[in-house]
């Protein structure tokens, strides 16, 4: 049986056709369609759990390790490193294949058939400007992929998946742009759709570009700006003229990264910051959560306010667990600013697609929105001044791109 599978930085989903002809997006947990890409292997014996059962039990604080944002590896030297857990040291290659055996032994379980083929959506680039880290990204998951027990795997970019979905339901001829930005990635594909006659409508791609920015860029900027000064980022130590080491916060701020700051490797380096912070309240906040772990915790609860900033003008992030009272203040209004080295790159992007499909923004009447980080108003507002004249559409957020890579599925290996 054939599928397609979206494997995404924050979330993931499994599509198969149905005997009916029609592409439906498999419950992975609790009845959703997606599932957090997240697991959580614990210390003390050999249980993994995944998804929202992964983040809700570090959490509540159960003995072991977190891994998240596990897509962003690929195509970089950390694809090389392992992760401590418990006395092992367990490669990233394992942790994914973990988190792909299960989604695709969930699927099966419920369709009750075998997936042994499957379109594997990927990001236009892992790592921008890296042909030979694409590549090697690209290698490693089909390797995972065979590991787990796909028989044939072809890939599809990501926006190129999307645009499937939106031409299967669009009667308009149009030049056409998707704006796919998920937890990892950024992804365009510019294209001209043509309607048919009967069926979906035809489309041809003028332009693809990607560039490795996402959700999880926006929350570590976030951090860095609003968070991590509360733990020193940017503060002076004692000796004259140093201030904290921008690299503590960098990795404190970054979900790929924070478990390595738990390791005997920074170990003594953290030490030595610490003890030599000038404002000894804020280091003393730094040591705690180093000590205790709780740098996931921190790094969750940036998330969550930079979602609900999408309605409030004004989110707390509530930092009491590691110092009662403590609070991290973000404002709707200063979004721009916070984030403002994102939103450059956006625009870059947007005009080096423009650029590789000869079209002027005026020219794209429809802008079509797919992928969870679209959602924040200052991203929308951002896209909407870019293209004044064309139509914002909505696909899917996190289920579009599964559904583009099923329909290409069945017209892959369908018969």
């Amino acid at each position: 049986m054939y599928c397609g599978l979206d494997f995404g930085t924050s979330n993931s989903a499994l599509g198969v056709v149905d005997n009916a002809g029609k592409v439906r997006l498999c419950p992975l947990e609790e009845g959703r369609e997606t599932m957090p890409s997240a697991l959580f292997y614990y210390t003390d014996d050999a249980r993994v759990t995944y998804g929202r059962q992964a983040v809700q039990d570090y959490l509540e604080g159960e003995d072991g390790r977190l891994m998240r944002s596990i897509k962003s590896v690929l195509g970089t030297s950390l694809m090389d490193e392992a992760t401590r857990i418990g006395s092992r040291n367990y490669p990233f290659k394992s942790v994914i294949g973990d988190y792909l055996a299960r989604v695709k032994a969930t699927a099966e379980a419920l369709t009750e058939k075998k997936l042994t083929h499957v379109v594997h959506g990927r990001p236009v680039n892992f790592v921008d400007g890296d042909e030979a880290a694409n590549l090697r990204a690209e290698t490693a998951l089909r390797e995972i992929a065979l590991d787990v027990g796909f028989k044939e795997i072809t890939f599809l970019p990501e926006p190129v998946a999307a645009a499937n979905d939106f031409v299967n339901e669009t009667k308009n001829s149009c030049l056409a742009l998707v704006v796919d930005m998920g937890g990892g990635t950024s992804d365009f594909t510019l294209l001209q759709v043509n309607p048919q006659a009967d069926g979906p409508a035809d489309y041809e791609v003028l332009a693809n570009y990607g560039v490795r920015l996402g959700g999880t860029n926006l929350d570590q900027q976030l951090s860095l700006a609003k968070v991590m000064p509360l733990f020193g980022s940017g503060a002076p130590l004692q000796r004259a003229g140093l201030d904290a080491p921008n690299w503590v916060y960098s990795m404190l701020s970054s979900w790929p990264e924070i478990n390595f700051l738990y390791s005997a490797k920074y170990r003594q380096d953290l030490k030595w910051v610490i003890e030599n912070g000038a404002d000894e309240a804020l280091f003393e906040r730094l040591q705690t959560v180093i000590e205790e772990q709780l740098g996931h915790r921190v790094a969750h609860h940036v998330e969550l306010a930079k979602i609900a900033l999408g309605d409030q003008e004004v989110v707390d992030v509530d930092l009491g667990y590691v110092e009662t009272g403590l609070v991290g203040r973000v404002l709707q209004a200063e979004i721009a600013t916070d984030l403002a080295q994102s939103f450059d790159r956006l625009d870059e992007a947007l005009s080096e697609t423009l650029t590789r499909g000869t079209c002027k923004a005026d020219q794209v009447g429809v802008v079509v929105l797919t992928g969870g980080t679209t959602g924040m108003p200052a991203i929308r507002t951002r896209i909407q001044e870019r293209f004044p004249d064309a139509t914002l559409m909505d696909q899917d957020a996190f289920g579009s791109v599964c559904t583009g890579l099923t329909l290409e599925a069945r017209k892959t290996f369908g018969s």
